[in-house]
């Protein structure tokens, strides 16, 4: 059993790592790309990015650093400076355009994290058009679900 508890233990660090949520947005509007981290940080400093090459938003030691933010996101992004105590570094991306699908990452450097989030912009449906069934949802199952299954999992084993 303790091999077994060591590779679920080692699995449950990886999927930290690899969690990555999927946002729905649609055309012209606005949407929120979540990033947040519970404990609290020795500074301030976030990296957005866009297919891990664009800078959509870089925030040094709290302050905004826009020099070689990518022209596709001039003027379309903004976050919650009053939040950032909280842990919560999420990007608001306006106006989405079709080129904004895609994945971006949101790297905490002060804590090695980088959590990914999956963006995909569509047409919003009107009632002429049919909603694609298998876009329903626009949050998939995240990195927390994964672990509390995976923990209730180990400790019903050691129960056996």
């Amino acid at each position: 059993h303790r091999c077994w508890c060591f590779i679920y233990v080692i699995l449950l660090m990886e999927l930290q790592v690899f969690s990555q949520e999927i946002v729905q947005g649609f055309l012209g509007e606005n949407v929120i790309l979540p990033c947040t981290y519970v404990e609290k940080l020795p500074d301030y400093t976030v990296f957005w990015r866009y297919k891990d090459e664009k800078t959509v938003y870089d925030i040094n030691a709290g302050k905004p650093y826009l020099n070689k933010q990518d022209p596709q996101f001039i003027n379309r992004t903004s976050f919650f400076p009053n939040e950032w105590q909280n842990g919560n570094f999420s990007l608001i991306l306006t106006y989405l355009k079709a080129s904004d699908s895609g994945v971006y990452s949101c790297a905490l450097p002060a804590v090695d994290i980088i959590h990914s989030v999956e963006l995909s912009v569509q047409v919003r449906p009107t009632s002429q058009t049919k909603a694609d069934p298998k876009s329903n949802s626009s949050v998939s199952i995240g990195g927390n679900t994964v672990r509390l299954f995976l923990f209730l999992f180990i400790i019903s084993s050691f129960l056996k």
